[in-house]
């Protein structure tokens, strides 16, 4: 990608730039991004700085480790239940929130830091510590990255 392009809103050069720390949430997932690269024209329009950047960036949300914390299993489609990984025990309702962080590479020259704020359980039985379910990232990342590119109104490059 070159680091020269025209803005799509007022055709003034555009040039990469850091443009700092960025965040949004959805559900119970808050994520934030640091060294979020962007093209920023004179007039502070911002575009992402590859057409593909955001699928990018989910998909290494997604593929994380989850700070190894394993997750409970869950049960029922309408009155949802949630059990420990390790001895099955119902897992409580109220998790507190614990930040996940790890660096990520999403584009050439791009390393990122992602951290993302997950309520954690414990199980009252055996003291495991663990995400309530893979849900809690997988269904919630999407949207709590949306919320972050709008935030920072990110457009997609012309």
């Amino acid at each position: 990608m070159a680091e020269t392009t025209h803005c799509k809103q007022c055709s003034e050069p555009m040039h990469r730039q850091v443009i700092g720390t960025l965040s949004g949430e959805d559900g119970a997932l808050k994520i934030a991004v640091a060294n979020f690269p962007a093209l920023v024209c004179g007039r502070g329009h911002r575009q992402f700085i590859t057409g593909d950047f955001p699928i990018k960036l989910l998909q290494q949300v997604m593929k994380g480790d989850n700070g190894g914390l394993p997750a409970g299993k869950k049960q029922g489609m309408l009155f949802k239940k949630y059990q420990c990984s390790g001895c099955g025990a119902a897992l409580g309702s109220d998790g507190a929130p614990r930040a996940i962080g790890r660096d990520v590479s999403v584009a050439e020259d791009a390393e990122l830091h992602v951290e993302m704020t997950v309520p954690v359980y414990t199980c009252t039985s055996c003291g495991r510590e663990q995400l309530r379910s893979s849900d809690d990232i997988a269904g919630h990342a999407p949207a709590a990255l949306a919320h972050l590119f709008q935030a920072a109104n990110l457009k997609p490059p012309g």
